[in-house]
């Protein structure tokens, strides 16, 4: 039978037409419509304005119809689209991470195809990422029960049986199940015989159709298509493990008395939103007995021991990409290379020695190996004893320090990776293993290994004065080129670092837990990725975050050349993300705002406030003529009058301005041209670069700098760059600058205030920009996606994260709106955390700002407030995330630590891992205790698996 249908069903080159209708329910908005697009010149080729409409009908359904050619039929048969929800100046696209198809096998001329489709809600896009698929819900060595491989024909082809008689619907009935634990399977029951009446053990098992689809065709009579079904999951024993909740499903007949197929497209139903807890720890803060004095890749299994103990489901570090000497994790020299500072070099030696990972402990898959295995003692027999010994003493040593002594680490770390490497390389490159790895990562290691060599080489950073450029790495990179023992060596160290990052994911995915990662807004501006890649970055131009009141920010890292990136369907983008997925399956955007808009500084701007938002819609002119500007200088040149420089400089204004001054008369001056910019008044001003004796001269000159900067950055408007007499950007700062104050009548001043607001409020929409990027970002790689959209972020952001599926950030003391986040009223698609690696700690924040954690404790938990911030105070803060409405509750590890009180540190202040705006301290904090004592002190973390379980945050339905 089976063989005959596959026969029926391997026909191709259908001829004729058949009519397909599609009915959704959905209750738009007033002004809105509805559109089915896809590939197929019917529904628009997938172009939404020329997609197939759609009609209103009563008690909220949309119907739309079409004729098919079957000669014309999508690849697989299947009629592929989506739905989207059409506004005058905006799109709604349902859940865009699942497919959704009608599908055309078996169709013959004068078929008529009914689809009732329910719309895909967003978070669906959630859980066909890795995070679920790969770990949450993955394998755990369990067999996969039922594979979305092979013939999906019982799923997909209308006319198994052959042709069905007169008054027989065939019925195609498709589920999207976003969570499934691997190993169980999806089935149909019913009220009718054809669905077994409700019998479990006539249950009709749906096909694994692939990306979290799961179909079956079945036959009914017309007048018998009046029933209850539901959707069920089963275990590998076939044991029933969940059925929908709720009320049951109707089946009705087609609308149409002419359809003959019935496409049922829906979505199952749980009795409840899915949510889990994990931890928030940067890798280096990582603590245990073998790691060099910061914590490294391989500590992260001892970590994915402590979360399986307590229940948590994903650990979230912050970026481990290659900084160099520079500790901020955020300084990037390759978004591609891996920081040497996180390897395990005891277990470089080991595998280095023995020949490879089949030869060492890294041939061990975290898949088949005992509990905790990777605290057994190393096979140490391949090391030199004397290197053993030197290894050993320096993990000892290190490990003494409270703080991760950056410095320390990173020079005594590559030390020993020289000598390793110099010892095992020759084997080390003639290794299968090795050589397969270097083949797949030949897009960026070559050039990124040169670049290091050549700044070891020249000591310096501006690769603009180098005298080799990216067009000679091939000739470097030869045996006989000088720097090809440099270059060999970080082949050496990236290898090695991969293995053990790799070994440790794998190690947590296995375990049911996701490691998530961290991806900067920005690179470094002398980096590998600007100097292998020029045509993506726009060097002259700084990113930044503007200063609506206080100091900009300027970042210092060049701006993406969108455009160009935009050219090659933002490849560099799409191997950056598949990069990371080799280690992670899920991943922060640090400062989304930036795939939306950024801050675009002139390089030359040190102090940022002479940026603008990018894309911009300026000024024109004529606007600033109706607001009484008629003198464009007047607003686009610094406003400097003498008595502003005898306040700013007192008895040397005079010297000031015969220096960096031209005087206009009437008291009135501008700067010369030589020195206006902020660029050029620094380096005529230098100061960390004098020595010690001039100390004083120093002092002045940063005075001097402060305060000219301030009349650099003193405007009200900067001319663009495309039309910089008739088009301008009004400043970010013009409020509070003396520019403003004392411009014109008061009239002027509030028409000018006018045209600010809407200028930086109301006539800039950047949904297509940031649907775009942020939508080739998610198509790279099927990691979850997180946002970090904090700040001034505009309302069109909010809307293409929702409608990607892209959750958001919710920090309880930086709020949207109000004094504080409630997290019982955050949104689903967000992560609840109650600091971060930006801020204090909740400890340290009541130490610091003890009158606002007063009044928070007062809104939230009673009106007592205590003195300090007792554990039960902590304690009430992570019962109350853990209670939230959002999909994650995701906690910094010093937040949770601060429940048990011998887990707590002396002072909190030190608990933070950064502190923007400043230098010392940053980057530092490593965990006070070991992950092995966390693991061995039972009651502290049953106690928070028991939260984790009561607060549900550990079910998978």
């Amino acid at each position: 039978m089976i063989g005959a249908i596959r026969g029926l069903m391997g026909q191709k080159g259908q001829q004729g037409k058949v009519t397909v209708i599609l009915r959704i329910h959905y209750y738009a908005e007033f002004g809105s419509s509805l559109v089915a697009v896809g590939p197929h010149p019917a529904f628009g080729k997938n172009d939404v304005d020329q997609a197939l409409k759609l009609h209103f009908k009563e008690g909220g359904y949309w119907e739309g119809s079409t004729e098919i050619s079957l000669a014309l039929a999508q690849p697989n048969d299947r009629l592929v689209y989506k739905y989207v929800v059409v506004w005058p100046h905006k799109k709604r696209y349902e859940a865009v991470q699942t497919i959704r198809y009608a599908s055309l096998q078996g169709l013959q001329d004068g078929d008529v195809l009914e689809s009732h489709d329910s719309f895909r809600a967003p978070d669906t896009n959630v859980f066909v990422t890795t995070c679920f698929t790969d770990a949450i819900f993955g394998p755990h060595g369990i067999p996969k029960m039922d594979s979305m491989l092979g013939d999906k024909s019982l799923g997909n082809h209308w006319r198994q049986r052959g042709a069905f008689p007169e008054g027989v619907v065939a019925v195609r009935f498709v589920v999207l199940v976003p969570r499934l634990m691997h190993g169980h399977t999806v089935h149909i029951t019913g009220g009718h015989d054809v669905v077994g009446n409700w019998n479990p053990d006539l249950k009709i098992h749906m096909l694994n159709l692939g990306q979290h689809l799961y179909g079956c065709v079945l036959y009914f009579p017309r007048e018998e298509m009046d029933f209850e079904y539901k959707y069920a999951v089963f275990d590998e024993k076939d044991e029933l493990v969940f059925r929908e909740r709720g009320t049951a499903r109707h089946m009705t007949p087609p609308r149409n008395p002419k359809t003959n197929c019935l496409n049922i497209d829906e979505t199952f139903e749980y009795a409840h939103p899915w949510k889990g807890s994990g931890i928030a720890v940067p890798v280096f803060s990582l603590r245990s007995e073998r790691s060099m004095g910061v914590g490294e890749f391989l500590d992260l299994q001892e970590m994915v021991d402590w979360c399986v103990l307590t229940g948590n489901k994903i650990i979230q570090v912050l970026p481990v990409n290659d900084t160099g000497d520079d500790p901020s994790p955020y300084s990037a020299n390759s978004v591609f290379a891996l920081h040497p500072i996180y390897m395990r070099i005891l277990e470089t030696a080991i595998v280095a020695y023995s020949g490879g990972p089949t030869g060492g402990s890294l041939k061990r898959s975290a898949s088949n190996v005992h509990r905790f295995a990777h605290l057994d003692k190393p096979d140490l027999s391949s090391v030199p004893p004397e290197l053993v010994t030197e290894i050993e003493a320096a993990v000892q040593t290190l490990n003494q320090a409270p703080e991760v002594e950056y410095t320390d680490v990173i020079r005594t770390k590559l030390l020993l990776l020289h000598r390793i490497y110099r010892d095992t390389w020759q084997e080390t490159a003639r290794s299968a293993d090795f050589r397969n790895w270097w083949s797949k990562n030949m897009d960026w290691l070559p050039a990124y290994a040169t670049w290091k060599a050549l700044l070891d080489q020249t000591g310096e950073w501006n690769f603009t004065k180098w005298s080799k450029t990216v067009k000679d790495v091939p000739e470097l990179i030869e045996e006989k080129s000088s720097l090809y023992d440099k270059i060999c060596l970080h082949y050496f160290v990236q290898y090695h670092l991969h293995l053990q990052l790799k070994r440790a994911s794998d190690y947590a995915r296995d375990r049911g837990i996701s490691i998530k990662g961290d991806l900067p807004i920005g690179v470094a501006r002398y980096s590998a990725d600007t100097w292998t890649n020029p045509k993506n970055f726009l060097m002259d131009w700084s990113a930044g975050a503007p200063a609506f009141m206080g100091s900009a920010q300027n970042w210092d890292f060049p701006l993406y050349d969108w455009d160009a990136m935009a050219e090659d369907k933002y490849s560099w983008w799409r191997k950056r993300l598949s990069h990371m997925a080799q280690y992670f399956q899920a991943f922060r955007i640090d400062h989304v705002l930036g795939f939306f808009r950024i801050w675009a500084i002139p390089a030359h701007n040190w102090t940022g406030m002479l940026g603008h938002l990018e894309p911009c819609k300026p000024v024109h002119i004529s606007e600033l003529h109706s607001c009484g500007v008629h003198d464009m200088d007047r607003i686009t040149k610094p406003y400097i009058r003498w008595w502003m420089l005898e306040k700013a400089f007192g008895n040397e204004a005079a010297e000031v301005a015969k220096m960096f001054m031209v005087d206009a008369g009437s008291g009135v001056f501008h700067f010369k041209p030589e020195f206006s910019t902020v660029a050029a008044i620094g380096e005529a001003l230098p100061v960390s670069s004098l020595p010690p004796e001039r100390a004083e001269e120093g002092k002045r000159n940063q005075h001097w700098r402060n305060e000219l900067w301030g009349l650099v950055d003193n405007v009200i408007a900067i001319p663009s760059e495309k039309n910089p007499k008739t088009e301008f950007y009004l400043t970010c700062h013009m409020y509070h600058t003396s520019s403003y104050h004392h411009f014109g009548p008061q009239e002027a001043k509030d028409r000018l205030a006018g045209l600010w607001h809407n200028f930086f409020w109301e006539r800039q929409n950047w949904r297509k920009e940031g649907e775009t990027r942020l939508g080739a970002l998610q198509d790279a790689a099927k990691m979850m996606v997180c946002a970090e959209d904090l700040g001034a972020v505009p309302p069109e952001a909010y809307e293409v994260l929702d409608e990607l599926g892209i959750l958001g950030l919710r920090i309880q003391r930086w709020p949207k709106d109000g004094s504080f986040g409630d997290p019982a009223r955050y949104s689903y698609l967000t992560v609840a955390t109650p600091s971060c690696h930006d801020c204090s700690t909740v400890r340290g924040w009541w130490t610091e700002d003890r009158g606002r954690c007063e009044e928070f404790y007062r809104t939230f938990f009673g009106s007592n407030p205590p003195a300090q911030c007792e554990s039960w105070v902590s304690r009430k803060v992570v019962e109350q995330h853990l209670k939230s409405s959002s999909m994650w509750a995701i906690f910094p590890i010093q937040d949770l630590m601060d429940m048990e009180p011998a887990l707590r540190t002396k002072d909190p202040l030190k608990d933070a891992i950064n502190r923007p705006g400043e230098k010392d301290g940053c980057w530092r904090y490593r965990m006070p205790h070991s992950i092995r004592s966390l693991i061995e002190n039972t009651e502290f973390t049953k106690s928070l698996e028991a939260m984790i379980i009561a607060l549900g945050r550990a079910s998978t339905y």
